[in-house]
């Protein structure tokens, strides 16, 4: 009788600790590994989404017309004979092949934050995907 009491009095306090608790304190790790695809999505998503504005050969670019040419480029870069198998682009090589640069000039993308300056797109990018990676 004292051994089960025991048993069910530790089996509660386990539950209490490890589910209930964090559960209710909203400290739960609820972070799923992503797929390559879906962190190319979500940085392509948060490119559309920036506060300031894409500089592009010179050019200032709304996150919208930033977003949709980067779509655009990725696309063409998947499809281009030297590109690896669709299934193999990473999210890293996402941005060093295709959203860090312009494929015809060489020159490097730029973001604009509203309240700031001026910041290479690699470096925006990259720092997102951290953000991406660790679940924040």
């Amino acid at each position: 009788m004292k051994v089960r009491c025991f048993f069910w009095f530790v089996s509660i306090i386990i539950f209490l600790f490890v589910i209930e608790i964090p559960i209710l304190y909203g400290k739960t790790n609820s972070c799923v590994p992503l797929k390559e695809e879906q962190k190319i999505e979500k940085l392509l998503k948060s490119v559309g989404k920036i506060q300031g504005s894409f500089i592009r050969n010179g050019e200032t670019h709304t996150p919208e017309e930033a977003e949709k040419h980067l779509r655009y480029k990725l696309e063409e870069a998947k499809n281009s004979f030297f590109a690896p198998n669709p299934k193999e682009w990473t999210a890293k090589l996402f941005i060093e092949k295709v959203a860090s640069k312009s494929f015809l000039t060489g020159t490097p993308y730029r973001i604009k934050p509203a309240n700031g300056k001026e910041i290479p797109s690699a470096d925006w990018l990259f720092a997102e995907l951290n953000k991406i990676e660790s679940c924040l």
